[in-house]
């Protein structure tokens, strides 16, 4: 058996070939750590682990991860709203997350962030599952060139792992390492403050 400890202190057991999420509580906890690694909650526990530790937005580590995910929602709403637009990175801050995006010279505007944040609000709604997946590097490089992702395929370029992690949520894939949450509508609340310019990795 494996023991799962939640944020409050609680014991679960579970048992090797079961998800973390399907034994844990609705909404306790955002991410998992195990041996100082955090993984997602949807993962299957594939081998026998003396704990897993559920962790929560009181954690710096689930505050992190609750941001990330914020902005793969970002970047769902702005692909929905701006197809044509281009994405860059969007790792969560300290208080927050961004996305980088390039929309061709265009200037998002205080209409277009109302818009977008609208958008995100939708995408929460529909509590899509965020999937990871697991692909060879050139299958990646491959997937986002058809996607016309080119600052996606000139990270992989640069990349010396074989082996890349995605993670899907609807129509929406974005190459992430993680972990994320196990869905949009794990979301609460979130607001979009401000938009600025900036050159793709300091160029």
């Amino acid at each position: 058996m494996v023991t799962i400890k939640l944020p409050n202190g609680e014991i679960i057991k579970a048992r090797v070939g079961e998800r973390i999420l399907d034994k844990i509580p609705k909404n306790s906890g955002l991410v998992a750590r195990v041996n100082g690694k955090l993984i997602d909650l949807s993962m299957v526990i594939k081998e026998d682990l003396k704990l897993i530790e559920v962790l929560d937005f009181n954690s710096e580590e689930g505050k992190m991860v609750y941001w990330h995910t914020s902005s793969h929602i970002l970047a769902h709403a702005v692909k929905r709203l701006f197809p044509n637009a281009k994405l860059g990175v969007g790792p969560p801050i300290e208080n927050g997350f961004y996305y980088d995006f390039d929309v061709g010279g265009y200037a998002f505007t205080p209409e277009d962030l109302k818009k977008i944040e609208k958008e995100m609000k939708k995408i929460i709604k529909e509590n899509i599952p965020l999937e990871r997946k697991e692909l060879d590097r050139l299958e990646a490089i491959k997937l986002f060139e058809k996607l016309g992702e080119k600052y996606k395929v000139e990270l992989l370029n640069e990349m010396v792992d074989e082996k890349v992690t995605v993670y899907k949520q609807g129509d929406f894939i974005d190459l992430c390492r993680g972990p994320h949450l196990p869905s949009t509508g794990y979301i609460k609340c979130f607001k979009l403050l401000s938009v600025s310019s900036s050159y793709w990795r300091g160029d």
